[in-house]
């Protein structure tokens, strides 16, 4: 493979951004993980994504033999991919000086993707969608249709003019063979995966927390982007039933790691509607809300944690989840999307319909009740994101799709 280089195509997430930011989450820590192992196995990989104009430079190493190269397009500063259309034809003009014409194209979400399908010359092109427009209309039925019309349009021409597609799940496999009629046929199903040395159980779970200065008490995380599609209004109002449940004596406390000071308008507005509900359920004092972790804290803040809850109301894969659960940390997850393919309910974790806030609260009591069910259940987890989701045997699966032509 490394005679022939692997362009991945990302416009509105930028991989070396900081997690929680806007537009920048688990798509991003995808693409980087990836390209680092993809790197460090001898393939030369050159990534791009929109320059922000917030100062970083304009070409970066990702790893050792694979570098991010960011594309000025449309106005400065940050652009919501929900705008980003009408510059796409710009960023692929730019982005293809930088090309041979014989690589092996990798686009990501639909962005990513119609910059590949404007490109002249490429050996192979693979997308991979990350999320996709009719499945979130289907899980937020009261959005706004019409605003997907343009994003759909374009899912559909990219799944039926590429070489190939990568599915997280079997059961996005199901959704594009069902809702956009894609050729079963050119979908390989391969999940995202979690670098295991960085994150792995701690050796003293009580003395993280005292170091990050939390009680010895009983601790329930969650972590992710500011949107309501996340469900930390369904993880606030658990939070005040499972206190309920436990009683005034039980030491307990919540951690949301959410939001940057530099939000925009949608985020700001679910950070305001976050707020409001923490004042009346009345549990401020039980809850911690920090701003996005840097990449050095998130292990930590997990390795802490006794539960980690991801209250999704639709989740595709959930990367949060193995990452907590490589931190051998049992896991309260969300039961629509991907999650059941990485949750094995009643094992390493425990999978509930979040929107039951009685379902949601009582399985997160039913763990933190029971240390010798979370010790069991944590190590499990790590077991399985071990066996399962390293890095280096999926690495190994794409180089084998980008050769063989489709199959595995």
């Amino acid at each position: 493979m490394s005679e022939r280089q692997v362009v991945m195509i990302t416009p509105h997430g930028d991989p070396l951004g900081r997690i929680g930011e806007p537009d920048i989450g688990g798509q991003c820590v995808y693409i980087r993980e990836l390209v680092s192992e993809l790197a460090s196995q001898g393939t030369r990989v050159l990534t791009f994504t929109r320059d922000r104009s917030d100062g970083k430079p304009k070409q970066e190493p990702i790893a050792p033999g694979a570098d991010l190269i960011r594309i000025p397009c449309g106005p400065e500063g940050f652009l919501p991919k929900e705008k980003i259309h009408p510059y796409l034809s710009e960023f692929a003009n730019r982005m293809s000086t930088h090309l041979r014409g014989d690589e092996i194209i990798i686009s990501h979400f639909w962005d990513g993707g119609y910059v590949a399908g404007l490109l002249e010359s490429t050996d192979k092109w693979i997308h991979t969608s990350h999320s996709l427009g009719k499945r979130k209309l289907a899980s937020l039925p009261q959005e706004d249709h019409a605003k997907y019309n343009e994003r759909i349009r374009t899912e559909s021409d990219i799944i039926e003019r590429c070489d190939a597609v990568i599915a997280s799940t079997t059961l996005e496999c199901q959704d594009l063979v069902n809702l956009y009629g894609a050729d079963k046929a050119k979908i390989s199903v391969i999940p995202p995966g979690v670098d295991t040395n960085r994150f792995h159980p701690p050796d003293d779970r009580q003395a993280l927390k005292k170091e990050l200065g939390f009680s010895p008490g009983l601790l329930v995380s969650t972590m992710g982007r500011l949107d309501i599609r996340k469900g930390f209004d369904l993880f606030f109002r658990a939070a005040a039933q499972v206190m309920e449940q436990l009683g005034k004596e039980t030491d307990i406390q919540f951690v949301l790691s959410a939001g940057t000071d530099a939000e925009d308008l949608h985020e700001a507005r679910e950070r305001d509607r976050l707020a409001k509900l923490l004042k009346t359920l009345q549990i401020e004092k039980s809850v911690r809300w920090l701003p996005v972790l840097s990449a050095d804290e998130v292990p930590l803040y997990y390795g802490a944690s006794d539960v980690f809850a991801m209250p999704s109301r639709y989740e595709l894969f959930g990367i949060v989840l193995l990452e907590a659960m490589a931190c051998g940390v049992p896991v309260v997850a969300t039961k629509f999307g991907g999650p059941p393919e990485i949750v094995s309910d009643g094992r390493d974790g425990r999978l509930v319909d979040p929107t039951n806030i009685n379902m949601f609260a009582s399985a997160i009591v039913d763990l933190l009740r029971n240390p010798n069910l979370r010790e069991q259940m944590g190590k499990t987890a790590r077991e399985h994101v071990e066996e399962r989701y390293c890095w280096k045997t999926l690495a190994r699966k794409h180089q084998k799709l980008y050769v063989n032509d489709g199959e595995e």
